[in-house]
This record gives structure tokens, C-alpha cells and sequence, in this order.
């Protein structure tokens, strides 16, 4: 996001060191993959950009570009690059999504009424995961509404975009992670239940047979924390790698990421009546979702 004309607004600066650390620990872990998974994948193709408002930090007399600025046109991403108009095209891109709070969004610039100015904008619920695009000119922040819709804020005018991509694994494993990380993540029926759409119908059955069976408050159960991150301490950022084959699914690997520390879960996705369902879940010490829901 280009909030201004003052470059520093929009630098790599911005996020703060901290956050440029974890994206390369994130990448060196998706790079240890091996060659399939040797660079971050991109994100959803193209977005075309919807009809622009003036955004509620922005000084009087501010207006929308004449003939519209931006409406109509294209955002295309690549695996390193944007293809975009005016400051938004990118060489040498990194692809981030990270959790977005009121405080956050827009880099900060909705200031003390954020989550009501927020509410005021159409965002229906709060946090947000925004895909965060790091440029050699600076750091633009697409914050998702849904998997097909986001909001830009660039030279204070808010942008609208939309996508319509075909089915694809990496669609399905950026919506369910959407869904997962702006919630309760906790391992429970009713969080399960948010994220149904994205599971296959064999794994849905074999959750809802854990949760049947009785666990003994005696023992430590095998899954203790969230499965879908393989970790106890939530993480509020990822990087998806570049899927690959085998057999009749296809894994695309993701690496997440807290700000402390990263690891890789790969997600195993199956075909079937159209669409695209995650089966399983490889975590990095071997273990599977499958597995440790087994008696």
C-alpha cells in the first residue's frame, strides 16, 4: 500500500526488520523442499481493479484520478514479478500473506477509529489476511475480503479488485487458510466446521470419528495444538511454495511463520467433483493429519 508521496511510508522500512527476517526464514524453508518446492509460488494470477474512493485518511480536497486512475485495469502476478499499472508493477517480488488487525490495515493509516472506520469500508470482519507484496520500490498490501475480492490503498485513493480463477489447489489451500488464520484456531468441532467446504469428505469422516471416540483426560492426546499449522503457537503469516504431483493428488507446500520461528506443512489435495479438497496434511517430523487421527 502507497499511502503518500513520502517513499518512506511505503519502504521495505515499513514492516519493520523483523518481518523481512521471517519472509526470508520462510523462504529458505519453502527453498529446502528441494526443486519443486525451490521458490515461493505466486499468488492468485490477475485481479482487475474496480472503481476507486477517496480514503478516509486522505487530506480535503483529495479526488479520484480523472477518467477513473486504475478502474478496469490488470494486476498480474508472475512467480518474481507484477505486471501492473503505474507504481504498482514489481521486479524482484516476494509473496507474503500475513494476519492483518484493524490497527494494521492500510498500514496503520485508519488511526484510533480503525475498526469502525474499517466496518464503514464494507470489511465485514476483522482481522484480514493480507497478501503483502515486497517490491525493490517499496511494500504494497493487498488485504483479502475473501478469497476473490481485496482492497488497495494507494496516493490516498482506496481500490476495489476482484479475481475469478479457474479451480486450482493453491485456490483451495489460500481460502481455507484464510478461514483458519483470522479464527479460532483451536482443534474443536465448530472450528472444523468453518472449513468443511475445503476437506475432502473422507477426512471430514475420519475428524468427526476422532472427536467421537472418548479421550482420557489421563493422557496427552496425539493431536495437542492445531494440526493445520502443526503447532501450539498460531501463526500469523505464511508463504506458499510451488506445488507438485504425486501419484493422483497434488501437495502444496506452505511455510508459516510467528515471528519467531518457521516450519513447513505440506497439504495434500485430491480432485473430485470439480473441485479441489485437501486430504491430508504432512508435517515436517514425518507425521500425518490421517495418522494422527487414527485409534
Amino acid at each position: 500500500m502507497r499511502t503518500g508521496g513520502d517513499s518512506d511510508r511505503y519502504s521495505s522500512r515499513g514492516p519493520g526488520r523483523t518481518s523481512w527476517l521471517t519472509l526470508s526464514t520462510m523462504l529458505i524453508a519453502i527453498a529446502s523442499l528441494g526443486a519443486s518446492g525451490s521458490e515461493a509460488g505466486p499468488p492468485l494470477d490477475h485481479w482487475r481493479i474496480g472503481p476507486g474512493s477517496v480514503a478516509p485518511w486522505a487530506p480535503p480536497g483529495t479526488r479520484v484520478p480523472a477518467g477513473d486512475g486504475f478502474r478496469g485495469q490488470v494486476i498480474q502476478f508472475a512467480a518474481d514479478a507484477v505486471s501492473a499499472p503505474g507504481p504498482l508493477a514489481c521486479a524482484r517480488a516476494r509473496f507474503e500473506y500475513v494476519v492483518t488487525p484493524a490497527a494494521g490495515l492500510f498500514q496503520g493509516m485508519l488511526g484510533t477509529t480503525a475498526e469502525s472506520t474499517a466496518s464503514a469500508l464494507g470489511i465485514p470482519a476483522l482481522p484480514l489476511l493480507t497478501l503483502r507484496v515486497s517490491c525493490d520500490s517499496g511494500v504494497f498490501d493487498y488485504h483479502l475480503l475473501t478469497p476473490g475480492k481485496a482492497l488497495l490503498g494507494l496516493d490516498n485513493i482506496i481500490w476495489p479488485l476482484e479475481t475469478c480463477g479457474d479451480p486450482s489447489p493453491e485456490a483451495t489451500v489460500l481460502a481455507m487458510l484464510q478461514v483458519h488464520l483470522t479464527h479460532d484456531m483451536a482443534f474443536t468441532p465448530a472450528s472444523v466446521a468453518r472449513k468443511q467446504a475445503y476437506l475432502s469428505d473422507s477426512l471430514q469422516a475420519a475428524i468427526a470419528a476422532w472427536f467421537a471416540r472418548p479421550q482420557s483426560p489421563d493422557t496427552v492426546p496425539r493431536i495437542n495444538g492445531d494440526p493445520f499449522t502443526d503447532s501450539q503457537e498460531y501463526p500469523d503469516r505464511f508463504v506458499m511454495g510451488l506445488s507438485r504431483t504425486e501419484g493422483a493428488g497434488t501437495i502444496v507446500p506452505i511455510a508459516l511463520g510467528d515471528g519467531s520461528r518457521t516450519l513447513v506443512v505440506e497439504f495434500v489435495l485430491q480432485y473430485a467433483d470439480g473441485q479441489w479438497r485437501i486430504d491430508d496434511l504432512l508435517h515436517e517430523g514425518g507425521a500425518t493429519l490421517r495418522g494422527l487421527l487414527e485409534p
